[in-house]
């Protein structure tokens, strides 16, 4: 399951936990006012507790691209990370490489 599908079910799920606090505080209670801000204490608190707990989305990886390039010998693309290499219209008469390190 993706980062961002856990986030909204998380928040889908304290929202419900949330009204379920709101109902059985209602029941206990004739203060409605208070029912509506013990409610409003709990989606704070156990939305932020869940948020805080799943994963963060990475972040999609760099892009690189080399074109338009023309080298009288060897050319060599690298990238320190993660990233989408491209290569277009080069004119080159050694040779061509692409590398990821890291």
């Amino acid at each position: 399951m993706s980062p961002v599908v856990q986030r909204l079910l998380g928040a889908a799920g304290t929202v419900v936990v949330a009204a379920v606090v709101n109902l059985a505080t209602g029941f206990l209670t004739d203060h409605r006012s208070t029912a509506w801000w013990v409610s409003a204490a709990v989606l704070l608190v156990v939305g932020v507790g869940v948020q805080w707990c799943l994963p963060v989305p990475t972040a999609r990886p760099r892009r690189q691209s080399a074109e338009d390039n023309t080298v009288g010998g060897s050319f060599t693309q690298t990238s320190a990370g993660p990233a989408e290499q491209e290569a277009h219209r080069n004119a080159i008469t050694g040779d061509f490489e692409q590398r990821q390190d890291g």
